[in-house]
């Protein structure tokens, strides 16, 4: 039985075509690091970025803090609160004029350890929460490391998403909350995705 051949011609197109490939000059794809996140000089003014709606959550009040540290809360919350979040932007604690983006910083660090231990010591014996999964967001370079956290008010089953992290020079914590169900009442990566993309951006 006789082995088909490939016609030289078809076979000198394939080589040509190698040829042009690796002649193009083109540089190969690289994946560069988003551009820092522009400096504010005041939690105020950095929140002032933040969004009227984030995934299915609606912007609501701003308010002063001075815990954990000074700054200000921005609520959020779905249609008929059925789901809760805020976003609260913080001076960095003590010296530091200003952090560096992302969760590597000790204050960001700290911070994380913090919130998520308040979190599952609860409010009272009865509203008592257990981190599942930690993640970092995003993925890549990320801004924010998030625990993930599970447990119950009362007798009513919860969920929650704790998030800590540095932008723009200043600390973020930012938090949704909402009974158990499944599918799930609303998205919270959904929701600090849309957060990260509006701290991004600097009005005219």
């Amino acid at each position: 039985m006789r082995r088909a051949s490939v016609p030289l011609a078809a076979l000198a197109f394939g080589v040509l075509a190698l040829g042009a490939c690796a002649m193009d000059g083109s540089p190969p794809a690289v994946s560069l690091p988003p551009a820092p996140i522009p400096t504010a000089s005041a939690p105020e003014l950095l929140a002032q970025r933040l969004p009227a709606q984030a995934a299915s959550f609606q912007k609501g009040a701003t308010v002063p803090l001075r815990q954990p540290h000074p700054g200000v809360e921005v609520a959020y919350a779905t249609s008929g609160r059925t789901a809760a979040g805020f976003v609260q932007v913080l001076r960095p604690p003590g010296d530091a004029a200003a952090l560096p983006d992302g969760i590597q910083s000790a204050a960001v660090q700290g911070e994380y350890q913090r919130s998520i231990g308040e979190a599952a010591r609860g409010a009272g014996p009865h509203r008592r929460l257990t981190v599942i999964r930690e993640v970092n967001h995003p993925e890549d370079n990320p801004l924010f490391r998030c625990a993930e956290l599970e447990g119950t008010y009362g007798r009513q089953p919860v969920q929650s998403m704790i998030c800590v992290g540095a932008a723009g020079g200043q600390l973020l914590r930012v938090r949704a909350s909402m009974p158990r169900r499944d599918p799930p009442l609303a998205d919270p990566r959904a929701f600090l995705r849309d957060i990260v993309a509006a701290l991004r951006v600097v009005s005219p």
